[in-house]
């Protein structure tokens, strides 16, 4: 592959790794996987086309270290995402379990029954 092959494709591989975060933050889950499969096969058609032992230019380098970073903030925003949906789905699980006292007088929960994670209510 030329140089100016793989700088586009990089270039192009960056734009659409901003784009996926922005799908992201509007929620546009269909986009975020359009925009996932055509990030792997970018990245699929740039291992193909280069050699392990590629020596890449400066400017091919800067954009590599963009992907990088801008993919490892993804990959964070992703991470405190699916947190926060755990968190929320951990509190409406807890909000929906019935109280009930003990023998003791102590104030006790039920057991989660499962019905609004498994989808089935």
């Amino acid at each position: 592959m030329s140089e100016s092959h793989l700088a586009d494709s990089l270039k192009h591989l960056y734009e659409i790794i901003l784009r996926e975060r922005t799908a992201a933050k509007s929620f546009e889950v269909d986009s975020m996987l359009d925009l996932t499969k055509e990030k792997e096969g970018l990245l699929q058609f740039i291992l193909a086309e280069t050699d392990a032992g590629t020596e890449l230019s400066s400017e091919e380098h800067k954009l590599a270290q963009n992907i990088y970073d801008e993919n490892l903030r993804n990959a964070y925003f992703f991470w405190a995402a699916l947190n926060w949906v755990r968190d929320s789905m951990s509190y409406i699980g807890d909000q929906v379990r019935p109280e009930y006292y003990a023998g003791s007088g102590m104030i006790h929960r039920g057991e989660n029954s499962g019905t609004l994670l498994s989808g089935r209510i």
